[in-house]
Order: structure tokens, then sequence, then C-alpha cells
């Protein structure tokens, strides 16, 4: 398998028995990147060989050549068939990570994203993709049941519409042309959709005529949400690999980077004004397109079970709040506090196995009847507008910041302020 152009192929390390190998991790919360409650990991390293990757970086412990050793979990399809059917919790399946891409080439002949497709999709599962391959696309028969029966959640990252710096810095993956026709292939089929924006590297593609067009582009497509995001460089091997690519492909670049790097994070991040700069770039582009940069509510609340739901959506708020300059204080200090409520009564579940299933969920109901979710929460305006979005099924407009009722038409609701 190995040899010019192709990754070398190596067992996950080390291969655990049958009795112990568990397909899906699990979390105490839904994460609020992907909003899922289970992860499923079927590589580890990536072919694709972006340039820019920060699973390159040290601290992410990938063995060997990041972008040839690619470690194969084959055994995973036969581990998730046994899962399926004894899950007692349901919540999203992420497939995908900063370390792999699920549909990198090996998966064309290996499958195990496919098989587990039509594993997942026949369970009935939420499930979010990541990915900047077209490959997905076989797999599409598989993820339109998942999303009839349940959600299905297609992320693709993209920074540009020029191929030659896709053809640079992401040698690997598939070019932006069929990206983007995935996309439109996965919306025409009913799917969500979203765009991983990130990173946009300084000087080659953070202009804003060249985000304004991508934007214009994506929005075009019909996108569900646009998440934006700038380049990271953690120091060592991710770092020196993206600035010895620029000394060949960019030389003109390599003093102004270094300078914005100068101050070597261990989270990679730039000085704080070449944030600000890209944070303004982005907010003029955002001001004439307007599309979410979060998974809206509309969408992920119809899957996630409503506990989980609502501390999502606590979590979107702050973000949304904080990016128009509100103080999300009082806010996150009410989210913190219901995690740890909701952490208390999903690890008591899981000690008791006795509970019947539907146990998380009448708890939940019986808090929000009697009053508890209030003093959990200790926010008079969150209480009320928590009353809005479990009782009455109100969604959040993630544009406009105000509820709307299921059936999307304008509801004279909460505005913007009243959860500052």
């Amino acid at each position: 398998m190995s040899g010019p152009g192709r990754p070398a192929e190596r067992d996950e390390y080390p291969v655990p028995p049958p009795s112990v190998r568990r397909a899906l991790g699990r979390g105490d919360l839904p994460d609020n990147f992907t909003r899922s409650l289970y992860k499923l990991s079927p590589y580890r390293g990536c072919a694709h060989g972006c340039r820019y990757c920060d699973g390159r970086a040290e601290r992410y412990y990938v063995e060997g050549d990041f972008e040839r050793d690619i470690l194969l979990r084959d055994w995973l399809p036969e581990s998730l068939a046994r899962e399926l059917p004894r899950l007692r919790e349901p919540g999203m399946v992420a497939i995908g990570s900063g370390t792999t891409d699920p549909y990198q080439p090996i998966e064309a002949e290996k499958s195990i994203v496919g098989r587990c497709a039509e594993l997942l999709s026949d369970a009935g599962m939420p499930v979010t993709v990541m990915t900047k391959s077209d490959l997905v696309l076989r797999d599409l028969p598989a993820w339109r049941r998942a999303n009839e029966k349940s959600l299905f959640v297609l992320l693709v990252s993209i920074t540009t519409l020029r191929e030659e710096v896709r053809e640079a810095f992401e040698p690997g993956a598939s070019p932006v042309g069929a990206r983007l026709e995935a996309m439109r292939a996965f919306k025409a089929a009913g799917c969500a959709v979203g765009a991983l924006a990130m990173p946009f590297l300084p000087g080659i593609t953070d202009d804003e005529e060249g985000i304004r067009a991508l934007y214009g582009e994506l929005a075009q497509i019909g996108v569900d949400f646009v998440m934006p995001g700038g380049l990271t460089l953690r120091p060592g091997r991710q770092k020196d690999l993206y600035l010895d690519t620029l000394e060949k492909r960019r030389p003109d670049l390599l003093a102004s980077t270094r300078a914005s790097y100068r101050e070597d994070r261990p989270s990679g991040r730039p000085i704080r004004e070449a944030e600000r700069e890209l944070g303004r770039t982005l907010a003029a582009v955002r001001r004439d397109i307007r599309t979410p940069f979060l998974l809206p509510h509309r969408v992920y609340s119809r899957a996630l079970p409503r506990y989980d739901s609502f501390r999502v959506l606590l979590r979107d708020m702050a973000e949304l709040y904080s990016d128009r300059g509100i103080d999300t204080r009082p806010l996150r200090g009410a989210a913190d506090r219901y995690d740890r409520w909701l952490i208390g009564l999903r690890r008591a579940f899981r000690r008791k196995r006795s509970l019947p299933v539907s146990w998380l969920a009448a708890r939940f109901e019986e808090a929000t009847g009697n009053g508890e979710l209030d003093t959990v929460l200790d926010n008079a305006r969150l209480a009320g507008f928590s009353r809005s979005v479990l009782r009455e099924g109100a969604t959040l407009d993630y544009h406009t910041l105000r509820l709307t009722p299921n059936t999307l038409e304008p509801k004279n609701g909460q505005d913007e302020q009243d959860m500052g």
C-alpha cells in the first residue's frame, strides 16, 4: 500500500481485543462545536496533507508521518453494530476531527465510514460529518436516510475559491469545485450543510474580497451556517511545516507571518492585533451576507433530547450575544450551573443501570414543570425564556435573535436585548 503518493497503513495501536473495543466515544455533555454526545474516529492521521493542519502538533501525539502513516480502525463497523442496539442515551454522533478526515483517500478502498453510515442510518441516529472531500457523495443515500429518520449535518471545510491555493496548501484534498458540488447535493437532498471557513491564511486567503466571494458562493448554495476562523500555529512541527511551505510558495509572507506568531502561544494563536484585523474583515462581510456562524437552533433541536438541546442553546446564546458586544457573564454563569446540574443527572443515570431508558427525559420534564430548572438557572430573564422554548416549542433565530414558533412565522417575542 505504501509508495509515492500513497499513505502507509497500519492498524490502530494497540488493537484492543474484541471484548473491549468501543466504536463510540461518549461525553458527559453534547459538544458545542458538533452538537455531538458521541464521537467515531475511523482513522488517525490524514493523507490530505494540509500544510497548516494543527493535527500535526505534538499535543495530539499522532505517531509517525502524519500524512503517510494512517492508523486504521477497520474493526469499527463490527463494534458499532454491537453497540447501537445497547445505547441507552440518545445523542448526535460526530465523525471526523482535527487529527483526521473520515473521507480521506484510503476510505475509498476501506469504506470504514461507508459501513458505519449504513448502520447509523438504519438505527436512526443523528450524525455530523466533517470533511473536505467529495467522497462523502458516495454515502449520500445512507446519509439521506439518516436525515429522514433524525438528522444529518454535513460540515465541509473550505476557505477559498482559488484552486491554486488549494493545490499548494491542501494538496491531497478535493478540489474547491468538487466540495461546492457536494454541498449542493446534500442541500438538494434535504440535509443541513455548514461550511467550516477555517483557517483563513494570513496574506493568502484573509483578504475581504476573497472572503466576500466565498461567503457569496456559500449563500447561493443555501448553507445553514458558515463558521469562520483564523490560522493557529502551535510551536513545533505544525508551525515549522507551515513556515517551510511559505518559504517555498510565498517567501514574501514569511517575515510578516513570523511576526504575527512571534509569541509562540501554546494555543497557536497570533498576536492580538492580527486577530482583531481578521475580525474586522469578517465583520464587514457578515454585515452584508447574514449567514449564521453556528448551526441554527431550528436544525439541531429536532434531533437532540430536550435537555441536551437546551444546553447547546445556552452556550450558543453566549456566543451570539457576545458577538454583538453584549455582556454575557450572567448568561454564562447560568449555563455553567445548568451544565453541572445536567452532568449530575447524567452520571446518576449511568451509575444506575436499573433506571429506565426514559429516566433522563422524564427527570428533565419534571424539573421544567416544578420550578427546579428555574432555581438551577437562577436568572429570571432566562427562566422566562426557557419556558417559551421548552413549553411552547419556540426556537431562537440566530440572525435576528428573536424567538419564533415551530412554524418559523414571526412571533412577537423577546428580542436580542431581552437576554443581555
